[in-house]
């Protein structure tokens, strides 16, 4: 009795031709991407003229992508692969109590100001009303301050654009780097958030409108915490009650990432904890430099 073919005779060659490659990871990483678009060819029958919808959509997509915007980052961020990520590699690890884990976007931008606390984001006349956001950094294991801990703050402004998408604001604005002090406590002035939507003009958007989905991700303000000795927490903070929740295109809005913008004698508040696990130190590759 002859052997089972598991695979195509294309495939099986391809796996091969690929073998040899020394790093183990890497042959791994690459033996599964082989194995699983083989499979997709083959499960749908994948027809010449698609194929050739395919390598245009990529062809096009690379039209798009440049230091400003990375449309394949905004493909995998709106097909919940990027959230599926920060699941599988550290929301899986952390209580439900705990601050959720997001993605880091297309639009982190490295080595924004330093400013002071309690020192706004918000630069020249950026138009909105500002919150005021206060809370403590401390180790999710023993609940002890975390001093000196880094927060990476950057968010969209009114009119739906980050700041490198839109030449009419100050450079880096809506942007900066604050320290939590010896107790752990820092406090921030952002701009009270605001939905906004994602870029739907490239190949990525042709997508979303084929599938019917609404373009607007829930307002949120975007953090990337960390401390040396600890796991980089990377977050986003959204509005209780907000409408579009259950429907954010990126698939990161969810329970263990909302807070409670409240306004109290005329001002914008948010009280929001964060909690870091002990690991290691490390900062995502931003998609802007």
């Amino acid at each position: 009795m002859s052997e089972v073919q598991l695979h195509h005779p294309v495939t099986e060659a391809a796996l091969k031709a690929y073998s040899r490659i020394k790093d183990d990871r890497l042959r791994e990483l690459t033996a599964a991407m082989i194995r699983h678009l083989h499979a997709l060819v083959e499960e749908v029958r994948l027809t010449d003229k698609e194929y050739e919808t395919v390598w245009t959509l990529l062809k096009d997509m690379a039209k798009f992508t440049s230091e400003e915007r990375n449309e394949y980052l905004l493909l995998f961020d709106l097909i919940g692969v990027s959230q599926l990520v920060e699941d599988l590699n550290h929301q899986d690890q952390r209580p439900d109590s705990a601050v959720g884990f997001a993605l880091v976007g297309p639009f982190f931008r490295a080595n924004a100001p330093r400013r002071n606390r309690g020192e706004s984001t918000a630069l020249g006349d950026t138009k909105g009303d500002r919150v005021r956001i206060t809370g403590r950094v401390y180790d999710l294991t023993s609940n002890e301050s975390i001093g000196g801990a880094k927060l990476d703050v950057w968010q969209a402004a009114t009119n739906g654009l980050y700041e490198n998408q839109d030449e009419d604001q100050p450079d880096w604005n809506l942007r900066g780097r604050y320290e939590a002090d010896a107790s752990g406590t820092y406090e921030i002035e952002a701009l009270l958030p605001v939905p906004y939507p994602v870029p739907t003009d490239g190949p990525v958007g042709k997508l979303m409108n084929a599938a019917k989905r609404q373009p607007n991700r829930p307002a949120h303000i975007h953090f990337i915490v960390s401390a040396p000795g600890y796991e980089t927490l990377i977050t986003q903070v959204f509005k209780r009650g907000d409408e579009l929740i259950d429907e954010d295109p990126a698939f990161t809005a969810d329970d263990n990432k909302i807070g409670d913008f409240r306004k109290e004698d005329g001002q914008w508040r948010l009280q929001y904890d964060f909690q870091l696990k002990p690991g290691v130190s490390t900062m995502p590759k931003p998609p802007i430099p």
